[in-house]
């Protein structure tokens, strides 16, 4: 009789630590923080600047914009980074833009290339001048994702000069029936 004893008080006692161990919050996960590839003081300039900047600092003359985000949401990621959860298609790069009034920054848009994660867009508050230290001075004016346009792969969201061809005789056979019939 002590032996059953002793097993259901074993018993009870590897149910309670498997619940109590089912019930513990889990663990946050730290993403592999990106790569910074330059910053620049660029104001209220447009896409066609910031391209023209990304270009420049990710020496790749065949990028597009695939992904603008205005006032993105930030999630901690460790004691000193963020991430960004977008969820990118491809691996590319990507840049943050600030407002910057008030602070001593002298940049107001970050460079990254999207390396470590690539569901996630992920950095440190080094990398941004501390822009990002505490949850109040999140002030992510936007956010744009770049990728690499290859003229080969036509998924890359550019159509193809073929494809624009296709299109415009499908429009031009359509014009022309409309008229027959009229």
């Amino acid at each position: 009789m002590n032996k059953i004893t002793f097993s259901k008080g074993i018993a009870a006692l590897a149910v309670s630590a498997a619940l109590s161990l089912s019930f513990a919050p889990a663990a946050h996960a730290t993403f592999i923080v990106d790569t910074k590839i330059g910053e620049a003081l660029l104001g209220n300039s447009g896409d066609a600047t910031e391209l023209a900047n990304m270009e420049t600092f990710a020496n790749n003359s065949n990028l597009i914009q695939d992904l603008k985000i205005t006032s993105p949401v930030a999630v901690a990621n460790g004691p000193d980074g963020w991430y960004i959860d977008v969820a990118p298609t491809e691996p590319g790069y990507f840049l943050l833009k600030f407002g910057i009034g008030g602070t001593s920054a002298t940049a107001d848009t970050f460079f990254f290339q999207n390396i470590g994660e690539l569901t996630k867009l992920v950095w440190d508050n080094s990398q941004v001048q501390n822009l990002t230290s505490g949850v109040g001075n999140l002030n992510i004016g936007r956010l744009s994702h770049y990728v690499t346009y290859d003229p080969k792969n036509p998924d890359t969201g550019v159509p193809e000069p073929a494809t624009l061809a296709l299109i415009g005789l499908g429009l031009a056979a359509l014009g022309a029936t409309r008229r027959r019939k009229q």
